[in-house]
This record gives C-alpha cells, structure tokens and sequence, in this order.
C-alpha cells in the first residue's frame, strides 16, 4: 500500500499536467478571456496566475493558467469549468472560483494592481507581473535575437511578436525597468526577480549587460535575481555573474538533436549540446548545483528515452532541468496540435522519472527560496514531479 501522501503528490502531478496541457475555457463570458496566445507563446507564463487545489481554499500550489477563448482552436481539447461560488454567494465575480469535473479547484491570485490608466506602460507590467505565480517578477533586456534577426529564430519564440504588438522597444533601458520594478514592488509583494533576454551579438555580450542590470536590481531592491541566457563560455564572466546573481538559467529546449535543429536552427547551430555541458559545468562550479537551470520544451513528437537521458546527464553535472509543454501561439507553427494532447500516460511517466533523477543527483532545487523563475515553476510540473519523486523513494528506501 502505498503511503497517502504519494497518493496525493501523484494526483497533484496528474491534475497540475492535465491542465498545462489543455488549459480551460471559462464557464461564460462574464470574465473576458485573457487570450495572450497571440502574443505569448512559447512555453512560459500565459494567462493569469492561480491558486490550484482539490477544495475550496485548499491550496497545493500557485499555476500560470492558460485561458482559451471559446473560439479558439485548442478550446476543442480544453477543460471545461463551472463557477463554484461557495456558501456566500458574492457579486464580486473576481472573488469567485472555477472549477473542473474532476474536482480541481482553481482561484486567481489576488494583486493589488489599482489606479492604473488603461493602455499605458504600467498596466502592461501590471499584466507581465500577473501572469507570474509566487511573486515573482521577470524583466526583458532584449526583445529581439540574433538568431530571429538572421531568419533563424526558435519557431515557438514570440519575443518579436510580443515587442510588435505592445509597440515595445528591443532594448529596454535598465532606468525603465527598474522604475516598472519599483511599480511592482509598490502594488505587490515581489518575491524575486528573472530578468530574461534574447542573445545580442554575443552571450558574452548579453552576459555582461545583464550583469549590470542584475547589480542595479540588488543595489536598488535588495531583491534576490535569476538570470537566463544562451551558453556563456568565459569562465571570468561566469564567475562574475555568480558573485552578483543568485542563479542562472541556460536553456538547451530539446536533448532531441533532430527536434533542436529543425525548432531552433539558430541556436543548434551556434552550439552543440557539448557547449551546453561546457557551459553548464562551469556555471555549477561557480553558482553550485541546483542553482543553474536548463528547460526541455515537449510538443514536437520528440523522443522521451532521449530526453530523460539528456536530464540525467545534466543532473550529474548540477543542472536542474524542468519540462515545459509547449504553449500554442507562434504564427511560424500556425494552428498547431502539441503532440503531448493524447499521450498523457507518457507524459505523466515522464515526468515521475524525470522527477526521479532530480531527486536522486540532488538538484530538486525547485522551493520557492530559490531565485526568480527556478523558486516559481509555475508554468511547468516539476515541483509536483519533485514532489511524488520525494515520495516514491522515500518508500523504496524505506523497505
């Protein structure tokens, strides 16, 4: 039999990948859908953030939702939702929670986003900082890439979409983003800060001014910074980078190569996973394992034994890797079907092994006192997987 907390962090795993992988539909139209797709595909936060749990006020954890319009092409395989309304009924529809036939409950996080003018550049943050769960608050540096710029972009990436549709420069002065910090900090209680970008000419170059937004967040704020980036090889600038940021990400997308080199021609080739593992190694020696962060994107009929042995091998090293599921949106894939919607027992088991071999190299470093994005997850399962992981060989060690 097994113990009833394994139980739960299974469901919890179950439900948490159910609805990354399908997001909802509202019960009616009384609450707008917040239909960011069009602008925000890729695999990171969309919608709103929400609290997710098997009751009313029950929370397990906070979730970046993902709201389909009724219209929308991947409304067909969403998860429909009703209204539960509780003992007091309330006219205040933002009070109000949604919930699915299988009894997952879910109730959007409160912010404190008030007297804000319509269209102008606050209430664009206002939406960016809603989208993030556990407070945490991401910065762009540069809404463009070298490899988008040459016709070579990530075909999930809507960076240039996202800067085209809110008429966004490339490069955003580090003045105005700590000024949207500062708004923030003001209408919220910002745990944590991830401060994102596209590669300039070099990472070398990217590095070195993120560096120095990163110094002008932690001298300003006194908050704690994550970093992410393409593979930095000048052991000097690594070393500098972990004296100023509290973690730092370097994202693979795919163990795949077949899948890398056809979704991100750019990238796979400016580097071969070797200059990851080169990369990743020394970020560990200077940051510590469980403190530099890859992601591996699924949706692209990728093979999952190679993933998982790609995680494991970059565990070894001290990287922890989180699995993101593709979000629909980039006009370069269309009306594109995820191939994860029908695999969900391969998804799940996945995950249950890929949360294993975190568990087990020690780099399930996913609480929330870790810095920006790597502290949050809440676009992704890992800390679920993490979770059942914990769990399942807690039993087996056990016995």
């Amino acid at each position: 039999m097994r113990p009833e907390n394994e139980e739960n962090a299974l469901q919890n795993l179950k439900s948490r990948i159910n609805l990354l992988s399908r997001g909802v539909v509202l019960p009616d139209e009384s609450i707008p859908a917040i239909h960011m797709q069009s602008a925000r595909g890729g695999s990171g936060p969309q919608g709103i953030a929400c609290y997710l749990g098997n009751a009313p006020g029950n929370h397990n954890s906070q979730i970046s939702l993902v709201v389909y319009p009724k219209d929308h092409y991947m409304a067909n395989y969403a998860i429909p939702t009703k209204w539960w309304k509780g003992e007091e009924d309330t006219s205040d529809i933002r009070k109000r929670v949604i919930a699915t036939d299988d009894g997952i409950f879910l109730e959007e996080v409160g912010h404190e986003w008030k007297g804000i003018s319509p269209g102008d550049w606050a209430t664009i943050r206002s939406l960016k900082a809603r989208m993030h769960p556990y407070r945490t608050y991401s910065a762009c540096l540069y809404r463009s890439c070298r490899h988008l710029e040459k016709d070579a972009g990530c075909k999930f990436c809507t960076t240039d979409l996202t800067a085209n549709k809110f008429n966004l420069p490339k490069r955003q002065p580090d003045q105005t983003n700590l000024e949207y910090l500062k708004l923030a900090i003001k209408n919220g209680s910002i745990r944590s800060v991830s401060v994102t970008s596209g590669t300039l000419d070099t990472p070398e170059k990217t590095g070195t001014e993120l560096l120095a937004l990163a110094a002008r967040i932690r001298e300003e704020t006194g908050l704690s910074v994550h970093v992410q980036t393409e593979p930095i090889l000048d052991p000097g600038l690594m070393k500098e980078l972990s004296s100023t940021v509290d973690s730092i990400g370097i994202f693979l997308e795919f163990f795949d190569e077949k899948v890398r080199r056809k979704i991100c021609p750019g990238k796979a080739q400016a580097f071969t996973q070797e200059d990851y593992m080169k990369s990743w190694e020394m970020a560990a020696s200077c940051f510590g394992r469980g403190k530099v962060w890859n992601i591996n994107i699924i949706g692209f009929d990728e093979d999952y034994d190679v993933t998982l042995k790609g995680i494991e091998r970059a565990a070894r090293i001290g990287v922890m890797t989180s699995i993101f599921l593709l979000r629909v949106g980039s006009p370069n894939l269309g009306e594109f079907i995820p191939t994860y919607i029908g695999r969900e027992d391969e998804v799940l088991q996945l995950h249950k092994e890929f949360g294993k071999v975190l568990v087990k190299h020690g780099v399930d470093n996913a609480s929330p006192e870790n810095s920006g994005c790597m502290g949050c997850q809440g676009c992704n399962a890992t800390k679920e997987a993490i979770n059942w992981a914990r769990a399942a060989l807690r039993l087996v060690f056990n016995d």
